[in-house]
């Protein structure tokens, strides 16, 4: 059975596209309940409060806006594409110098924008990210700390003038044990772009603001996958209000009351399309599916597997650039050789340089080792492979004909 057959079992086939051009009804709503497991930062315009929401019923709902939860999930969607060269490089988060380097799986995903001068160009993302809402007020799910920044001597004084420095300030947490129910929506999917979404949701565990001084403070659990012609009105703001009007959830929400509930509200809304603890096949075993694509993955790495050879992940990912490739042709958006192409040959021109001024031989296996001197991983080998093999025989040439002349 292929990787997309066991796809097909969790979620029915008419709900992916084969081409990305394809737009046509059909939707795929993913459920998640977001767990705070640390101290989380969510601040806006004023750096010592939460975003909050009054509510018409007098409630103040923690808020986190979308970008926030998704520009996380996108950064570590880069990530991954580098791991298995499905984008060039130099590609930087939110930075891309030309049309030609939107071509990679993250980009079409999450969508992305080139405003280089000449040469701009947009993608539209796929995912589209729901506003996220606490269930409880948010009285009962913060605390403020005090803190100040102290001078290398342990003090708050200043040691240039002797006086003492304003560097107190402080910070409003988000506590532990707090849930926001959470709704993905995607659109003209692919199963390979499906796949690598899951695998930034539910690998990223690091949000709000202070992300490199705290710890993980986030875990995503997928509760139900609806999918349907039509997308329901179904959000984190009507999971609150219901949650809220139900007297029998006067207690604390624990996370196996809050999945109930948003299981339940979720088979209101999509009936048989749907995908949870309560189906035929679990929501659990999609998670779980996805978790052994990557430790495949991981014993693929550990145990030295070769590239001729290569794993499910390995090959669902090179599936996924393969198709984003030949989207973005079809559309006019991508020309020439490709996603960084012109930088691969840049790259592989200055290996045979610095080869010729060290004075040692040139040939395709050392001219793939000095491209990858020092690199984790060979990410990108069969591109630089190719690329190598061209210009050897370039030079090749160049040097039949000199003894020609001379």
């Amino acid at each position: 059975m292929t990787t997309n057959e066991q796809l097909f079992e969790f979620i029915p086939e008419r709900y992916f596209v084969k081409n990305l051009k394809d737009n046509r009804i059909g939707h795929i709503k993913l459920a998640f309940v977001r767990e705070i497991i640390n101290p989380l930062i969510i601040r806006s315009t004023d750096s010592e409060a939460t975003v909050t929401l009054v509510t018409i019923d007098g409630r103040e709902l923690v808020e986190i806006p979308p970008r926030k939860l998704k520009s996380r999930e996108k950064l570590l969607g880069l990530m991954i594409c580098r791991e298995f060269g499905a984008v060039d490089e130099s590609v930087r988060y939110n930075v891309f110098d030309g049309a030609n380097y939107l071509n990679n799986p993250n980009s079409v995903v999450f969508g992305d924008t080139s405003t280089k001068s000449g040469d701009t160009a947009g993608l539209v993302s796929r995912a589209i990210y729901d506003w996220a809402y606490s269930l409880r007020d948010v009285k009962d799910i913060t605390d403020k700390l005090q803190h100040n920044a102290l001078s290398e001597a342990g003090t708050m004084i200043d040691e240039t003038t002797g006086e003492m420095r304003q560097s107190l300030y402080s910070t409003e947490y988000v506590l532990p044990n707090t849930f926001f129910p959470h709704f993905v929506t995607v659109d003209n999917i692919t199963p390979e772009l499906f796949i690598h979404l899951l695998s930034c949701v539910l690998n990223q565990h690091r949000y709000g603001a202070q992300t490199t001084t705290t710890a993980n403070n986030m875990t995503n659990h997928l509760v139900a996958v609806g999918f349907s012609n039509f997308e329901k009105p179904i959000n984190s703001y009507t999971i609150s209000k219901a949650w809220s009007s139900k007297s029998e959830n006067s207690e604390p929400p624990t996370l196996a009351s809050v999945t109930k509930f948003v299981q339940e509200q979720m088979a209101t809304q999509y009936g048989g399309g749907l995908l949870s603890d309560n189906s035929s096949k679990k929501v659990s075993e999609l998670v779980k599916w996805i978790g052994d694509l990557w430790s495949g993955y991981d014993v693929a790495r550990s145990d030295g597997s070769n590239e001729a050879q290569p794993d499910t992940l390995t090959q669902i990912y090179n599936s996924a650039k393969a198709t984003v490739d030949a989207y973005l042709r079809e559309i006019k958006m991508v020309t020439g050789s490709g996603s960084g192409g012109d930088d691969k040959t840049q790259k592989v021109r200055q290996s045979i340089e610095a080869l010729k001024a060290e004075g040692k031989e040139i040939n395709e296996a050392t001219v793939l080792a000095k491209v990858f001197e020092g690199a984790r991983r060979q990410t990108g080998k069969k591109d630089y492979q190719k690329i190598i093999k061209e210009l050897l025989a370039e030079m090749g040439n160049e040097n039949e004909d000199s003894s020609d002349q001379d």
